[in-house]
């Protein structure tokens, strides 16, 4: 009888391991991304340095997934409100944006860059925060590092891979 007991358990415990393994697993994961806009900058020119304040308008696609919140090939509507300023010797600039899924759901983001420009043909690298949100987003958290480009017409492509999630 005893063995049978110990089997019993063994089952029992295996079977809580796995049950709080599939739980963590959406937990945490990663995923890259890629965001194309329209931006309207307006910028103002002084004495060695610009100010640039503006928006951003288009479309979030997931490109890979590893689980949980961010699906593969799924799109959102992105819309961002962003802040630049541009010395002789330096270079800063702050989005925050939000993704609206089809399901309504809402994903809150934050960015932040200290080198390229906004000009056509410029662009430059940074880092992405994750800031929770709505829904299915509410308690994520994480980041990535992003390349961003300007194209002509006021259009942006801004890809990130390898992007850290958790809750």
């Amino acid at each position: 009888m005893r063995a049978g007991r110990k089997i019993a358990m063994a089952l029992v415990l295996t079977g809580l391991l796995c049950t709080t393994q599939s739980i963590h697993a959406d937990d945490r994961g990663n995923f890259s991304m890629m965001m194309v806009w329209v931006n309207d900058y307006q910028t103002l020119e002084r004495p060695g340095r610009a100010v640039t304040v503006g928006t951003l308008e288009g479309i979030m696609t997931i490109l890979e997934s590893s689980s949980g919140p961010f699906v593969a090939g799924e799109h959102s509507v992105s819309k961002c409100l962003v802040y630049a300023k541009k010395s002789e010797d330096k270079h800063s600039l702050e989005a925050h944006c939000t993704q609206t899924d089809s399901s309504n759901d809402k994903f809150h983001m934050g960015a932040r860059r200290h080198e390229g420009d906004t000009e056509t043909g410029g662009g430059g690298t940074g880092v992405w925060k994750f800031l929770g949100g709505t829904g299915k987003y509410a308690g994520v958290s994480g980041t990535c590092e992003y390349s961003v480009e300007y194209l002509a017409d006021n259009w942006t492509v801004n890809t990130a891979r390898h992007c850290q999630w958790h809750r």
